[in-house]
């Protein structure tokens, strides 16, 4: 939990959680500054996977904006830290990885679209009322097992992705399950240090080990965003490849990655 500070203009915390950043550090209005303005990676993420989808597969643009709604809520949600926030945050992000699996599965398995969309939409909203309907620990643990879950479930499902498409010597799109996963890894690996090591990490007293705080959440914002790309595009391209459809994959300043169709 971040160090107490003075209570800023949104007033006393009523989130679940509080992350190591001081609060109100910067300015009276923004309750943790950093985290707040690294939720911006999220939103151009959202925007250009909404924007640069060549498939014509409009769940492609769905899962952008859902993304995009995301980076939103968790600006809001760092900026006031009130539980309110917390929900434009958190449910988005349980909506975005039931359109991730929901995208997965339609492609990889012949099933019925409608009802398995039926079945998906109403686990979803179910998961969401639950996660909304608690407060304090066990709403950060029930959001968390949902949320992973349906994670470890869409991550399998890019696995099986990978698989296809090296098997169609297309490996260098298949690469990307491995860059994408790094990229978690790394990010989850600041996240949990600076939800379960806040004391020793937050430059401030005499048991930190560091000289300042290295906001080590805003960082997390910026690794999952960029671990999202790789995951969002390879989705893209095994889509491509079982649709038949002619693509390139292609990169931004070689480092974010896009389908081009032809």
């Amino acid at each position: 939990m971040a160090p107490l500070a003075p209570a800023g203009y949104w007033g006393d915390v009523t989130s679940s959680v509080d992350w190591c950043e001081e609060n109100y550090e910067w300015t009276p209005y923004i309750a943790e500054f950093f985290n707040s303005w690294s939720s911006v990676a999220m939103i151009i993420l959202g925007e250009c996977c909404a924007r640069m989808n060549p498939t014509g597969y409009r769940a492609f643009t769905l899962l952008g904006r859902s993304i995009t709604v995301v980076g939103i809520g968790s600006w809001l949600f760092h900026a006031t830290l009130k539980y309110s926030m917390q929900m434009t945050d958190e449910l988005p992000m349980l909506w975005s990885i039931s359109i991730a699996c929901y995208i997965a599965v339609t492609t990889q398995y012949d099933i019925n679209k409608a009802r398995f969309k039926l079945l998906l939409t109403i686990w979803t909203l179910f998961v969401s009322i639950l996660t909304a309907g608690f407060s304090g620990k066990v709403q950060f643990i029930l959001f968390q097992a949902s949320f992973n879950g349906l994670s470890l479930v869409a991550g399998y499902l890019c696995f099986r992705g990978k698989k296809e498409l090296e098997a169609a010597q297309m490996s260098h799109v298949a690469s990307l399950f491995w860059a994408g996963i790094r990229c978690y890894l790394m990010a989850a690996t600041l996240w949990l240090t600076d939800t379960n090591l806040c004391t020793y990490i937050n430059g401030r007293g005499t048991e930190s080990v560091l000289p300042f705080n290295m906001q080590l959440h805003a960082w997390w914002h910026v690794l999952a965003s960029l671990g999202l790309v790789y995951l969002v595009v390879l989705l893209m391209g095994h889509y491509c490849l079982v649709k038949g459809i002619s693509f390139k994959m292609r990169y931004v300043l070689g480092i974010f990655p896009y389908i081009h169709v032809y």
